[in-house]
């Protein structure tokens, strides 16, 4: 049986069209399919597991990231099937997994493609599907977040990165791969990625491979301030690994201790004082094409 989590106006409000789509080509194939709507942030968490509950054996769910993010514990926990029709901003795990833009067609090339296993981390208490981190990144996502109050859509975001960049600060933290001792650090930027793509495209991990059995830690020297407005572009195509200001690291295992810092986990920014990392080898099923 399916389960369909999906927001009614997701995919500039055609989420429910979407779903009722993506239901009719379930029915044609002869299968049994309960519909879940989710109405805020939260809510696809609950649903997943209702939809466990009620003997769904695998989740379609339409959104983006953040609701991804939300569904992947109860995915892991009751080992679900998961479909992906991306109907977000940036739908970067999608695109990781090479998925079509287009959400409808998507999901057909999913239908029609073969079970395959891939990986996934947890963060102290909680299953990510896709990205994690802190530093420079962060401080600009929080402090977009301030200025939305007062800009509108990109102009918030680009007020905030010059703002954080005229005060910027390196990331002061602890670090700890794969059971060694403690390392004091300070970088620009610190991510545990499990895929490739953040903030709507930019390549921050391009050589992770999520079924490895590995995280791709990346660590991004401390960078004087004046190079700051190049270090974007660079992550954008995935060229801050080549030019020297980036190292990757491959670990099972990942901890990060900094008081009271700020961690993006898959779009959502939550408070912490150590983080630790765990990849979860396999424990995420999918169906796709081939390779």
């Amino acid at each position: 049986m399916f389960g369909i989590v999906y927001n009614p106006v997701s995919g500039d409000g055609k989420g429910k069209r979407l779903a009722e789509s993506v239901r009719s080509i379930l029915e044609a194939r002869g299968e049994t399919v309960r519909m879940y709507e989710s109405l805020g942030v939260g809510q696809p968490a609950v649903l997943a597991e209702q939809a466990a509950n009620e003997g769904c054996t695998s989740l379609v769910c339409l959104g983006g990231d953040g609701t991804l993010s939300e569904i992947v514990g109860a995915v892991v926990a009751h080992a679900l099937i998961l479909y992906i029709v991306p109907t977000g901003t940036g739908n970067d795990f999608a695109r990781f997994l090479g998925l079509p833009k287009d959400p409808m067609e998507a999901f057909q090339t999913q239908i029609d493609g073969t079970l395959q296993l891939y990986d996934c981390g947890k963060i102290n208490d909680k299953v990510f599907i896709n990205i994690s981190g802190s530093g420079f990144d962060v401080d600009v996502l929080v402090k977009t977040e301030e200025f939305k109050a007062i800009y509108p859509g990109e102009k918030a975001y680009t007020k905030a990165l010059l703002a954080v960049i005229r005060n910027y600060q390196p990331f002061s933290y602890s670090l700890s791969l794969d059971g060694a001792p403690f390392e004091e650090r300070k970088s620009t930027i610190i991510e545990v990625a499990n895929g490739q793509y953040f903030g709507g495209g930019m390549r921050v991990a391009p050589g992770a491979d999520a079924q490895d059995g590995f995280f791709d830690v990346i660590i991004v020297r401390n960078v004087p301030k004046v190079l700051m407005p190049i270090l974007l572009p660079l992550f954008v195509f995935g060229l801050h690994v080549r030019v020297g200001i980036a190292k990757r690291i491959r670990a099972k295992q990942v901890k990060i201790r900094a008081k009271n810092m700020t961690v993006n986990i898959d779009g959502r920014l939550e408070k912490m004082d150590e983080a630790e990392f765990v990849i979860l080898p396999g424990k995420l099923r999918l169906h796709l094409p081939s390779k």
